[in-house]
């Protein structure tokens, strides 16, 4: 499954665009975006910030973890 906000983010730039301006390899972006490989806290805050975004949204808003609390654990 891709990861479809880092599609969204990207827009019409190509995958090579956004990993030359992030100064990272094109092949590890490509493996990140299609959630082959994913990233160090370093660089997944460097993606955060090229795209204006938070590290949860780009990373995990698509999987609608649920925090386990007191509450709700019982």
């Amino acid at each position: 499954m891709k990861n479809k906000k880092m599609i969204e983010f990207r827009g019409d730039k190509t995958q090579r665009e956004v990993a030359t301006e992030l100064g990272i390899p094109v092949s590890t972006y490509a493996m990140i975006e299609g959630r082959h490989r994913f990233p160090r806290k370093e660089l997944q805050a460097k993606l955060a910030q090229y795209y204006s975004t938070t590290v949860d949204e780009l990373f995990f808003s698509q999987f609608g973890h649920v925090m386990r609390t007191e509450t709700n654990s019982a």
